[in-house]
């Protein structure tokens, strides 16, 4: 697979966007709400989407598979860190959160294949 610049830098472009946003809607309406514009399936969509402009429909079809396990995932992941923030602080809680991530998805990918 070759790599292009312009959709290198494209891509870039729009993840940043997406974080902005979040970021500015955490501004203006708090941080639940800017959690919820972060986890919302816009980012996965604009993902699959840019997937699709640059491999084709088979690639995005199949990139969904991975998608839908890594949002199980998420939810193991933002449990941990919700839960392990106020105990262990930020560093560790991101390396907790981390590691139930990993373990999860390795675990959900062994099921699925």
């Amino acid at each position: 697979m070759k790599l292009n610049t312009r959709y290198i830098f494209f891509d870039f472009i729009v993840g940043g966007i997406l974080v902005a946003g979040a970021l500015l809607v955490a501004s203006l309406l708090g941080p639940t709400a800017g959690g919820i514009l972060a986890g919302a399936p816009i980012r996965t969509g604009a993902v699959i989407f840019l997937e699709y402009l640059h491999r084709g429909l088979d690639s995005a079809t199949e990139m969904t598979r991975g998608v839908v396990l890594a949002m199980i995932s998420n939810v193991f992941f933002a449990i941990s860190l919700y839960l392990s923030l106020p105990k262990v602080g930020i560093a560790a809680g991101f390396l907790i959160a981390t590691v139930v991530f990993l373990v999860a998805a390795l675990i959900l990918t062994n099921l699925v294949h």
